[in-house]
């Protein structure tokens, strides 16, 4: 989910900023790698893709995430469409061996409120994700899940932020759960970031689930952003540690040619 975060300065710019310039250029608002998602929307006429890789293990599971890919699209000012898609491999000493799922998500963000002094920026994100196990598509209601999520971000500085989730997670008729993130971000240059996150995502019985990542991500282009990352988290009544890494870009409809840093204002 989401990586870079909200930073209203106009002449600092890195794969985590979001900012405007006399040229009305859009920075780059990324929800990949970490968990939190941003309460940032991408303008009509620019088409956003997001996708990575991910490897988890624990004593009894290995699990491939290849890929996860998520297209963003603004649909108004405020709203964007979202439409992801992943597939995951497990090789499982419990059960059967290399099952595999995949999956298919549209969500719809939309922000509410605008950032001002203490006040953080929010945004509402519907969610429905349809689920298949070993390319057949599923019928069943318990494989389908409905996920609405609020979003905020509050600037305690101009390198240091703070975006944080509230979501509920509906799984069939009789299973829900409820996640609480908060990711903490540093701009150490207009390219380079840091982030880290503690997370859970939890029935109202479980106590211990608690899950964390870090990492870093850097901004190779005023367009394109790489990143890379590693944590803990609690899956399947047990702990995995997982490492991944992506790239998400962005293509603006009438404004295609590649720019520079320079082209946008922001000098070395």
């Amino acid at each position: 989910m989401a990586v870079l975060r909200i930073l209203l300065i106009a002449s600092v710019v890195t794969g985590r900023v979001v900012a405007q310039t006399s040229s009305d250029f859009e920075w780059l608002s990324i929800d990949r790698p970490d968990v939190s998602n941003l309460p940032v929307t991408v303008r009509p006429g620019h088409f956003q893709v997001e996708m990575g890789m991910e490897y988890d293990k624990n004593a009894n599971a290995n699990e491939w995430y290849l890929p996860n890919f998520m297209f963003r699209t603004g649909l108004g000012q405020k709203t964007e469409l979202r439409l992801g898609t992943y597939f995951v491999r497990i090789d499982s000493a419990l059960g059967r061996q290399n099952e595999r799922f995949s999956g298919f998500s549209v969500s719809v963000k939309h922000r509410i409120v605008e950032e001002k002094g203490w006040r953080p920026s929010i945004a509402i994100q519907p969610e429905v994700n349809f689920l298949t196990s070993r390319g057949e598509a599923t019928t069943d209601l318990s494989e389908w899940t409905y996920d609405f999520l609020l979003l905020f971000n509050n600037t305690f500085h101009r390198q240091v932020f703070l975006n944080y989730n509230l979501g509920f997670f509906w799984i069939g008729s009789d299973e829900s759960r409820m996640l609480v993130s908060a990711s903490l971000s540093f701009l150490h240059t207009h390219r380079l970031g840091y982030f880290v996150e503690g997370y859970t995502l939890r029935t109202w019985e479980e106590r211990s689930n608690f899950s964390f990542d870090a990492g870093i991500t850097y901004l190779a282009a005023p367009r394109l952003q790489l990143d890379l990352y590693a944590g803990k988290r609690w899956a399947l009544g047990s702990p995995f540690k997982f490492v991944g890494g992506g790239v998400g870009f962005r293509i603006d409809r009438g404004d295609l040619k590649p720019k520079s840093f320079s082209d946008i204002g922001i000098h070395h």
